[in-house]
């Protein structure tokens, strides 16, 4: 973890893992990014190896869980990357199909702690969003940005952003963001693939600056 620019810096190779195994038995691993108590938002990087099946569960949150890497079957649907997975609250949802390996980034409102069920609850609030069926709109020069969850979340509002090479971030309106593809700049810092930003309240941040062009996951509330 780094500080710059107004900003808390959190490379992917630096976070540390918890064994999912030792908290529900199923086999994954689970990434801590960053845990912000004050709006109940928890931000993780979830790998699951070859052969996984997440069995059928409810949690107390609720979450938007977006692919990073290969894919998942949900429903008879292959979901790949900057899909998501929407788990509302207290609603059972799954089994999710990880079989080919599967990488994710999760945003959790509340509680994450799950528990594993039998039945699907009689009424579907979960959701799968394609983002392929989401339109990129202009937001700026050389900035394009979809919105892939804005209801069922809570106030989450979570959007990929596509910057092209040589533009940048300035006074970013987000909460964190996750780096999906591509590189970035803050000051001296350098940003790869997966690495995370939270903008820290109060105070003058830098431009975040993409020399390559980039594709971030930006998380805001409404």
């Amino acid at each position: 973890m780094a500080e710059s620019g107004g900003y808390t810096l959190v490379r992917k190779a630096d976070i540390v893992w918890e064994d999912r195994k030792n908290v529900d038995g199923w086999p994954s691993r689970a990434g801590m990014y960053y845990d912000d108590r004050d709006n109940e938002l928890c931000m993780r990087l979830i790998d699951y190896p070859v052969g996984s099946v997440e069995p059928r569960h409810t949690h107390p949150g609720a979450h938007a869980t977006t692919l990073l890497k290969h894919s998942a079957v949900v429903d008879g649907i292959k979901l790949k990357p900057l899909d998501v997975v929407l788990g509302p609250s207290n609603e059972p949802h799954g089994p999710l199909d990880y079989r080919d390996s599967c990488q994710l980034f999760s945003v959790f409102v509340g509680s994450f702690y799950h528990s594993e069920v039998e039945k699907l609850g009689t009424e579907k609030h979960y959701r799968l969003i394609q983002s392929d069926d989401i339109a990129w709109t202009q937001a700026g020069t050389g900035v394009e940005e979809k919105v892939l969850v804005d209801r069922g979340v809570g106030k989450l509002l979570l959007k990929a952003v596509r910057f092209a090479p040589g533009t940048m971030l300035v006074n970013p309106p987000m909460i964190c963001a996750l780096l999906a593809f591509g590189s970035a700049e803050v000051g001296a810092e350098k940003l790869d693939e997966w690495d995370f930003v939270y903008v820290k309240r109060g105070m003058e941040h830098a431009p975040i600056s993409f020399p390559a062009g980039a594709t971030l996951l930006t998380v805001a509330l409404q």
